[in-house]
């Protein structure tokens, strides 16, 4: 009885601190906000603990293991510190825990660095091509045209340009293409129509962000 009072007690609070942080107007609105809030993330967590209970083991295994390769593969995707070649090679590295996935999931570590280094390259062509105040906008070909040849002389941005050059170069795209249709090559391209890609490139998605950077 005493239990069932106490866990009362908590889930009260939660639900008054909750109720606290309400826009709502009155306080009957900003409770029953809270009481919905609180109950379907008890309903979430009570159904994340049902399935974790009831998932076979090598199901578990298999899902966490794409876990950790969505996460790593993510990085590697959205990379654009350019100037820091350091900092991709740890990520391109096999540590222990993504070793174990690897393993789990059937994949050499060669056969995932081949996935890693086409996802970066994609991730670059698409960072390159848009609109870096808002990431749901492309490029206009006069840009392109001008991070192309010009940026490539200039301290800070030429990093950058060298990259989507490798990237373009990998895939065989002309950079004439690029500055016409920008990461529409991707397409023209077909060149996520790859098995491995399309089976293990993976990504995490991202919380929302106001330059749209999580559309990509």
């Amino acid at each position: 009885m005493e239990t069932i009072i106490i866990i009362c007690a908590i889930i009260f609070f939660v639900i008054y601190l909750v109720a606290q942080d309400s826009k709502k107007e009155t306080a009957k609105e900003r409770y029953g906000e809270a009481i919905g809030y609180v109950a379907h993330s008890t309903a979430n967590k009570i159904a994340n603990i049902a399935h974790d209970i009831v998932e076979p083991v090598n199901k578990k295994k298999i899902r966490l293991a794409k876990e950790v390769l969505a996460d790593r593969n993510g990085k590697i995707y959205r990379f654009d510190d350019y100037s820091h070649k350091g900092r991709l090679n740890m990520l391109l590295e096999v540590d222990d825990r993504l070793k174990q996935s690897l393993d789990v999931l059937g994949l050499t570590e060669c056969r995932w660095q081949k996935i890693a280094k086409h996802l970066f390259y994609i991730g670059t062509i698409r960072y390159m091509s848009r609109e870096h105040s808002d990431f749901s906008k492309k490029n206009s070909e006069f840009i392109r045209q001008h991070i192309i040849n010009d940026w490539i002389n200039d301290t800070y941005l030429k990093d950058g340009v060298v990259t989507l050059k490798e990237a373009l170069s990998y895939f065989c795209i002309s950079e004439e293409n690029w500055i016409k249709f920008g990461d529409t090559v991707i397409d023209m391209y077909n060149l996520n129509d790859i098995k491995d890609i399309e089976e293990f490139g993976i990504i995490t998605q991202i919380m929302p962000m106001r330059n749209n950077r999580h559309l990509l």
